[in-house]
């Protein structure tokens, strides 16, 4: 299997900014290990049109100077390079369903 590439929107990386150093590392990390597991998280579905590219959810633990974290991501497998896209990064208040 090949890697996939893996990126932090714009609208994400403000978000990071805002959240601080602790959320962006572990957003960071996160982004790392979707290069080699793009389908880490739960699946949403996919997305309206696009054939195989579909929504994941996940959830980074709280940790020192963060809260939990909500991840949303894209994950398109074509064309190759299969890529993914952090989208969206919120404070998970530990509920179940968002």
């Amino acid at each position: 299997m090949s890697r996939a590439i893996a990126v932090i929107t714009a609208s994400a990386a403000k978000r990071l900014h805002m959240l601080g150093p602790a959320a962006h590392q572990a957003v960071e990390e996160l982004r790392r290990e979707l290069e080699d597991n793009p389908r880490l998280g739960i699946r949403r579905g996919p997305v309206q049109g696009t054939g195989e590219t579909v929504v994941y959810r996940t959830r980074i633990e709280s940790r020192e100077g963060m809260p939990g974290l909500t991840v949303v991501y894209v994950y398109a497998p074509q064309p190759h390079p299969a890529a993914v896209a952090i989208i969206t990064v919120a404070p998970d208040d530990g509920g179940n369903e968002l």
